[in-house]
């Protein structure tokens, strides 16, 4: 392996809040590479199939033809495909080489969408609910309560217990869970807030819609990131 993490993002500024957040947890700078498109998805693959981990950020919405719909036009859909394209072949190679994956935000919709599942395209016209899901500002404003549905998950008995608040900016999310793909978390409104695969899977990928790389200063999700990076950097 090349040793590196990997972080998917539409730009290097975007990327800017997940390296920190790796490496306030330890993740040595040069053994960081942030990854953005460019045009092309050549080497991408092997790329991904050589490195420690891999780290999908938030960003804009997932085309919805990659999971058979056509887009609404009411669900103002702002969609990057070079970043799609991007995602698709770091994946790709990620699940082949079994590189462990930690999915942040648009990153839960990207794995849900690539291993067959599909999205809200819209949350305020399709799920409608007494939650805001899209605070924006500040980046680290709690919004609302997330709970753990499956406690037998990693991140389902993390969030067990105590009530667990978390940030919320996003008006898409996961509506068809993906074949394999475990729910570990739901907000109040029952929308899925944190998904893994399991053990037996035998491929790491863990995913949340919300945002922790904002909330580092929150020690429960500091450790969310601790263990991904455990995990990366331990895995060669």
């Amino acid at each position: 392996m090349s040793g590196e993490v990997l972080v998917s993002a539409r730009g290097a500024q975007k990327a800017s809040t997940y390296v920190a957040a790796l490496r306030s947890v330890g993740v040595p700078e040069e053994r960081l590479r942030v990854v953005v498109p460019d045009g092309g998805r050549d080497g991408l693959r092997e790329l991904a199939a050589a490195a420690a981990g891999l780290v999908l950020c938030g960003g804009p919405d997932v085309d919805p033809a990659l999971y058979g719909e056509d887009t609404r036009p009411d669900a103002q859909v702002e969609v990057n495909p070079g970043l799609d394209a991007q995602e698709w072949a770091l994946l790709d190679g990620a699940r082949g080489a079994r590189v462990p994956v930690w999915a942040v935000c648009r990153g839960i919709q990207v794995v849900n969408v690539f291993l067959g599942g599909t999205l809200w395209q819209d949350l305020p016209t399709q799920f409608p609910s007494r939650i805001d899901h899209d605070i924006a500002a500040p980046p680290d404003r709690l919004a609302h309560e997330v709970a753990a549905t499956a406690p037998e998950t990693a991140l389902g008995a993390h969030l067990a217990g105590e009530p667990t608040l978390v940030n919320s900016r996003h008006h898409q999310a996961v509506k068809d869970v993906a074949p394999g793909l475990v729910v570990a978390a739901v907000a109040p409104d029952g929308l899925i807030e944190a998904a893994e695969l399991p053990a037996d899977a035998g491929w790491w990928l863990r995913a949340v819609q919300w945002h922790p790389e904002n909330l580092i200063a929150l020690d429960p999700q500091r450790e969310l990131w601790r263990v991904f990076a455990q995990r990366a950097l331990g895995a060669q």
